[in-house]
C-alpha cells in the first residue's frame, strides 16, 4: 500500500492511497501533533497525540497503540524513548517492539530515505522516498510515498513511529534551526547524534 501526503508535510497532512481514500489526517498546534483516522466520532478517529519536546521535556506520546508501555502518569504518556528506542548512542537508527511482538528498525538510509525492517528476518517492511506513480490519482506527479507491505505490524503503529522519526529528521536538516546546543537535550532526535538533530 502507498500512501501520499498532501501537501508534503508529515505534521500537517491528509494522508491518501492512490485510489483517492484518505487514511490519517495530521494536525499540529501549539507543538502537539494529532494524528487521526476516519471514524464515526471525533474520539474514536484519535490514534495518537505527540507532544514534542522542549528544553524542560521529553517527547510525550498519549495513544492507544501504547498501551503495552509504562505510562509516566506526570506527563500523561509515554516518552517517545520508551518505545522508539536507540542501540547505540550515535546510531539514527531507531528500535521499537510491534505490535506482534517482534522488533523493528527504521533506518535513514542516504539519498534514498527512511527504511522499516523487521530485525530477525531483515524483510523490509515500509519505506519512505519519492516516487512517480505510474497509476492512480497522482500517476506521473513526484510524490512523497510511504510504502507499506502486507504484514502483522499495525498500520497505524507504522505510521506513528515514521511520523516521529520523519519530523525530529526534517528537523535536523532545517538550516535555520541553531545548532549552538543541544536541539534535543532528552536524547530522543531521529538523527545520528552531533547533527544538531531535535
Amino acid at each position: 500500500m502507498d500512501l501520499y501526503f498532501l501537501p508534503n508535510n508529515p505534521v500537517r497532512a491528509t494522508i491518501i492511497s492512490a485510489n483517492d481514500v484518505a487514511h490519517f489526517r495530521v494536525t499540529t498546534r501549539n507543538g502537539v501533533t494529532r494524528v487521526q483516522r476516519p471514524a464515526e466520532s471525533e474520539d474514536a478517529s484519535i490514534v495518537a497525540e505527540i507532544h514534542w519536546n522542549s528544553w524542560e521535556s521529553p517527547t510525550v506520546v498519549q495513544s492507544q497503540l501504547l498501551s503495552k508501555y509504562k505510562h509516566s502518569e506526570d506527563l500523561k504518556g509515554v516518552r517517545a524513548t520508551d518505545f522508539l528506542y536507540k542501540r547505540a548512542r550515535f546510531s539514527s537508527s531507531r528500535y521499537f517492539v510491534g505490535n506482534d511482538g517482534q522488533e523493528y528498525r527504521w533506518k535513514t538510509i542516504p539519498r534514498a530515505g527512511l527504511v522499516l525492517t523487521q530485525i530477525d528476518t531483515s524483510e523490509e517492511v515500509a519505506r519512505f522516498f519519492t516516487t512517480v506513480p505510474e497509476e492512480g490519482v497522482f500517476k506521473g506527479e513526484r510524490r512523497m510515498t510511504l510504502r507499506i507491505q502486507a504484514c502483522n505490524l499495525d498500520v497505524e503503529l507504522i505510521f506513528l513511529t515514521f511520523l516521529i522519526l520523519e519530523k525530529k529528521r526534517r528537523d535536523g536538516m532545517d538550516g535555520s534551526r541553531s545548532c549552538a546546543h543541544d536541539e534535543d537535550p532528552q536524547g530522543d532526535g531521529g538523527e545520528d547524534g552531533g547533527s544538531g538533530s531535535g
